[in-house]
């Protein structure tokens, strides 16, 4: 039992820093796991996250960025057959910052689609994405996208 006022003083100071230590990395792995959801939920559905107004999207199907509803400009001529797209996504590293309302996220990802041509592609490539919390809901505030080189 703490006999002085100082010692007492030590042992509150001591469980509010192990308090506020254990809150802060429970609320990051909670953001984490609700960000690493929404990547599970893209693959699967191979639709785009939620995305903030603003969004900036690059990829190496685009000539240049997109920025909130721009048109893409695509680099290449051949479409894909609508549904046939199939995105994997390994995240690598997500990273909370300590607002809680921004993190990136590095990952790995393979796409495969079809073109209306017939045919089949399938690569492996990188991407960093920023996600923004909006209204308590985590949103892809910007993205790039690009194929490994071999």
């Amino acid at each position: 039992m703490p006999s002085s006022p100082c010692q007492l003083f030590a042992i509150a100071a001591m469980v509010c820093t192990l308090s506020a230590t254990g809150f802060s990395a429970g609320n990051n792995a909670t953001e984490e796991a609700a960000i690493r959801k929404l990547i599970a939920a893209t693959d699967n559905a191979s639709m785009p996250p939620p995305l903030m107004s603003d969004a900036v999207f690059w990829s190496g199907a685009y000539k240049k960025p997109i920025i909130g509803k721009e048109k893409p400009e695509s680099t290449s001529n051949e479409k894909r057959v609508p549904g046939s797209q199939k995105l994997q996504t390994q995240p690598l590293r997500i990273v909370v910052a300590e607002s809680r309302d921004l993190a990136y996220e590095y990952s790995k990802f393979t796409l495969e689609f079809t073109t209306e041509g017939g045919k089949h592609v399938k690569f492996d490539g990188g991407l960093l994405r920023v996600w923004q919390k909006e209204s308590g809901e985590w949103k892809q505030a910007a993205a790039f996208m690009r194929p490994y080189v071999e």
